[in-house]
Order: structure tokens, then C-alpha cells, then sequence
């Protein structure tokens, strides 16, 4: 019971997750201009990272109460990810950004290689999510 609980907050996720992809960032950046569309993400990001280590902590509780050894190991890769996205990668995009913006060309190349590393977490964070469905199911 403590697994498929942990596997419907896995689901909760990556269906946060993937509509953050496919819904939120596209519409941002369809409908806000430029100086909004920043201002928009640099709020939502870190209470998404939140929001996500937030319900992988609780999964990964569950799955220690069911014992699912894989799951556990996922959700703390997983939460630990988050950490790194929200405490770290977060507020060095930042600085990097507000420096490359103004006119700062080191600045811009750093802010480019901590945007892909936060973004390569974040699809390692879905990878792993759905590898859950497949080790418990398979």
C-alpha cells in the first residue's frame, strides 16, 4: 500500500514536471515580453524545485515504509537534485544573468553551461521518476 502511494506522488510529479515543460514555459514565453517572462520565471522556478522536493520527500518516506529499495535510492537522487537546482544552480543563473544583461560576456557563457546543468537535472529527475514505474511494475 506504502508503495502505490509513493508511485501516485512518483505519477504527481511527473505530471508537475512535464506540464511545467509543455504548458507553463511555452505559454510564458508566447504571451509575457521579455522583462516579464523573466520576472515570472525567476519566481516560479525555485517554488517549483520546492514543490517537487516536497512531494519527493514524502514519496521517498513511503517507499522506505514499503520497503522499494530502487525507490528510495530514486527519490533521494532525486530530492537531492532539487536541492542543487533551488540552492545552488538557482541564484548562480541569477547573478550570472543580471551580469551577462549587463554586458558582462564571461557572465553570459556561465549563465549558459548552469542553465543546461539545471535543465539536464530536472530531465534526469523525470528519467528517474519514470524508471520507478518500471522497476516496481517489471
Amino acid at each position: 500500500m506504502y508503495n502505490e502511494f509513493g508511485l501516485f506522488l512518483t505519477a504527481v510529479l511527473l505530471g508537475t514536471m512535464c506540464s511545467f515543460i509543455l504548458v507553463t514555459s511555452p505559454t510564458v514565453f508566447k504571451t509575457l515580453d521579455k522583462e516579464y517572462s523573466q520576472k515570472f520565471l525567476r519566481n516560479i522556478f525555485p517554488r517549483l524545485f520546492k514543490f517537487c522536493t516536497l512531494i519527493t520527500v514524502i514519496m521517498g518516506f513511503l517507499f522506505i515504509l514499503g520497503g522499494f529499495v530502487f525507490g528510495i535510492i530514486v527519490s533521494l537522487l532525486v530530492v537531492t537534485s532539487f536541492i542543487i537546482n533551488t540552492y545552488i544552480l538557482t541564484p548562480k543563473m541569477n547573478l550570472q544573468r543580471d551580469l551577462s544583461l549587463a554586458g558582462d560576456k564571461a557572465s553570459e557563457k556561465s549563465f549558459k553551461i548552469l542553465h543546461l546543468t539545471s535543465v539536464l537535472l530536472y530531465l534526469l529527475n523525470i528519467f528517474f521518476a519514470f524508471s520507478s514505474f518500471i522497476v516496481y511494475f517489471v
